[in-house]
């Protein structure tokens, strides 16, 4: 029978607006202070009960950075309500204005929430001002879109918030039967070492039951864990409900629906690990991430000009290293520790692997091999004509070419026209002795700082800074 189910709420705004602070008022979790970088970097979705309402309410939060564009629409087509976070003090921003664009398209009913107005420098009203030139009249200047003035770091306007959230909800109340056919939106997935594929869900229909089978064009599991936005297991989750789910064989698709029938209309799910192999392209990658919805964003946001190997989730295996040497690829993790024997087979395979922990750190690291700075110095070059180890440090055996290297330089290894790797010389040597400078024509041996693919045939181009 159908009923009213708790209204799903999506947080919508520009990073740094304080979206996640505001939840974190809310929720008193805390959220923002553990995030490396401080912005959201994958969809959170949790259900409370305010004091104000007697009916959950459900949350999803979603990142502001322009990378996670799809997450952000993701969260907006599955909402019932949108919030979007201004901050007072700054403005609409490209972010808030897509944001915009994602209510739209979705008819979404939303509340704008004027963030920091406790700050001496907050300015409300040029907020509601710039929101006109987007067709947006709030109320108090004769629309119909309700705005608030909030601070999420004091608590000021989050009651009234909380009252919008509520009027919204009974103009239109959101609905669903509980005992109906199961509909689930996938918001997050990805694949755990020890508990296999794993997706944050959020139920549109039905109940999800402990032993239920799942499915999307075909079986994908039987649910054998149902875990809560608190980290407690149950065995329903009614609709409205974010819970992860355990016990599927495969990594769904973010944005995807998964079912208790085969969903015939289902079309074809993009693989998590794929080649595309581009033969004109100047760098190959390996990219792993934690979560399919990072995974995306990176991948979206590459350049054309880079040669995704493959991509996937989960942690780098021994697999991926060995891959890369064979098709000279570096090999980039995305909230991913890289164990110690993956580090050491990478050493020993000669394969670049890095992890970033925030994602335009990792946007940077490649433009940077694509477009090298040409505004440094170049001091000297050199050839690489051995490679050998001594005291397991590897060794890059040189003939200096032009000008001088000395310790500290700034370097860049060059193959084939192609940079490869870049970092500094940690050491000189002549021989067994130690050396400041290596000038014209005189051979040595380098160490660099931090790890570098380099082969015998490489350029080593040394700048100033």
């Amino acid at each position: 029978m159908t009923a009213n189910r708790p209204p799903i709420v999506v947080i919508l705004g520009h990073v740094d607006h304080g979206k996640t602070s505001l939840l974190d008022y809310l929720r008193k979790s805390n959220v923002a202070s553990r995030e490396i970088g401080g912005i959201t970097q994958s969809i959170r979705s949790f259900q409370l009960t305010t004091t104000n309402n007697s009916q959950p309410i459900t949350f999803v939060d979603t990142p502001g950075h322009e990378a996670f564009s799809q997450m952000r629409q993701r969260g907006s087509k599955v909402a019932d309500i949108a919030v979007l976070v201004i901050a007072a003090d700054d403005g609409i921003k490209p972010q808030t204005k897509q944001s915009l664009e994602f209510i739209k398209s979705s008819n979404l009913p939303f509340i704008v929430a004027i963030n920091k107005a406790d700050l001496p420098t907050a300015d409300p009203d040029r907020v509601k001002t710039q929101l006109m030139e987007y067709g947006v009249i709030v109320e108090d200047l004769g629309g119909n879109v309700p705005s608030v003035k909030i601070s999420a770091k004091t608590g000021l306007g989050i009651p009234d918030l909380l009252e919008l959230i509520g009027l919204l909800t009974e103009l239109a109340p959101a609905t669903a039967d509980p005992e109906g056919g199961l509909e689930t939106v996938v918001l997050e997935s990805r694949l755990d070492p020890k508990k296999g594929p794993l997706a944050i869900v959020i139920v549109k229909n039905g109940s999800l039951k402990i032993g239920q089978e799942l499915f999307q064009a075909q079986n994908i599991g039987k649910v054998r864990a149902i875990i809560n936005s608190d980290g407690l297991s149950v065995t329903n989750a009614p609709p409205s409900t974010p819970v992860e789910v355990l016990g599927l064989s495969i990594v769904p698709e973010v944005g995807s629906i998964i079912s208790d029938n085969p969903i015939i209309s289902m079309p074809n799910s993009k693989q998590t690990s794929h080649e595309l192999n581009k033969p004109d392209s100047q760098l190959n990658f390996i990219i792993k991430a934690d979560v399919a919805g990072s995974l995306e964003a990176i991948l979206s946001h590459l350049s054309p000009k880079v040669n995704i190997i493959t991509s996937g989730t989960g942690d780098i295996i021994d697999n991926d290293i060995l891959m890369a040497r064979t098709s000279n690829s570096q090999v980039l993790g995305f909230n991913l520790k890289i164990s110690s024997s993956i580090a050491k087979l990478a050493e020993t395979e000669k394969v670049t692997v890095k992890s970033f922990s925030i994602i335009y750190e990792l946007f940077q690291y490649v433009d940077e091999l694509l477009h090298p700075k040409v505004t440094e110095q170049v001091i000297g070059k050199a050839k690489v004509l051995a490679d050998f180890k001594i005291n397991a440090q590897r060794i890059a055996g040189c003939h200096c070419t032009e000008g001088y290297l000395d310790k500290n330089s700034r370097v860049r290894i060059v193959r084939q026209d192609q940079v490869v790797g870049q970092g500094r010389i940690k050491s000189l040597q002549q021989g067994k002795a130690p050396l400041e400078k290596a000038k014209l024509g005189s051979e040595f041996g380098a160490v660099f700082s931090p790890f570098i693919d380099f082969r015998v045939g490489d350029d080593i181009i040394a700048t100033t800074g």
